[in-house]
């Protein structure tokens, strides 16, 4: 216990490589790109990691999606969402859905001239 409590510059340098090493495969996942990292998380998520996401309350969720406010994938119960689509919600600057279909029929009103 005494020698875990040893300022790191003490320490020799076979001693600092292997506690590097242990460190790095404990926290291994941090040294991952941000899409690799979301792409090991599912992509169906439901309320509660849904209002962790967006920084909601899930009453304030709950709201936004019964006003159309909110991507989701269900309305009913279980309430699911696609963490990509809320992701790409956020990044737009959180608009409503109505905006959101406005603008695909804008794009593609676009696409076909």
């Amino acid at each position: 216990m005494e020698q875990n409590k040893r300022p790191i510059f003490s320490l020799s340098v076979e001693e600092y490589v292997e506690l590097h090493k242990s460190l790095q495969q404990e926290y291994k996942y941090l040294h991952l790109e941000p899409e690799k990292v979301e792409e090991s998380k599912p992509d169906i998520i439901y309320s509660d990691e849904a209002a962790e996401l967006t920084n909601y309350t899930k009453s304030t969720l709950y709201t936004k999606v019964s006003r159309g406010e909110l991507p989701r994938i269900s309305s009913r119960r279980p309430l699911t969402f696609s963490r990509a689509q809320l992701t790409k919600w956020m990044l737009k600057g959180r608009p409503t859905v109505a905006d959101m279909i406005a603008e695909e029929f804008m794009n593609s009103k676009k696409a076909k001239r």
